[in-house]
């Protein structure tokens, strides 16, 4: 079967990092323009989680000791 030509599919990490990172920036812009104990804050916080996390874990599935 020949290999399909045009846009391919990126590396899972390459995933993990870029959603990752958008995550983050959006939980930052959400946590630091809304008021402290609102619903758009705590989906920040929670936001900021989930990115942190895909980038530590897009980057961790690459480090080789």
């Amino acid at each position: 079967m020949a290999r399909r030509q045009g846009w391919q599919r990126p590396e899972r990490f390459v995933q993990l990092i870029v959603a990752g990172g958008l995550a983050l920036v959006a939980g930052l812009w959400l946590v630091t323009l809304s008021a402290a104990p609102s619903t758009p804050w705590l989906v920040g916080v929670g936001l900021v989680l989930v990115g942190t996390t895909g980038l530590a874990g897009g980057i961790w599935t690459e480090l080789e000791y």
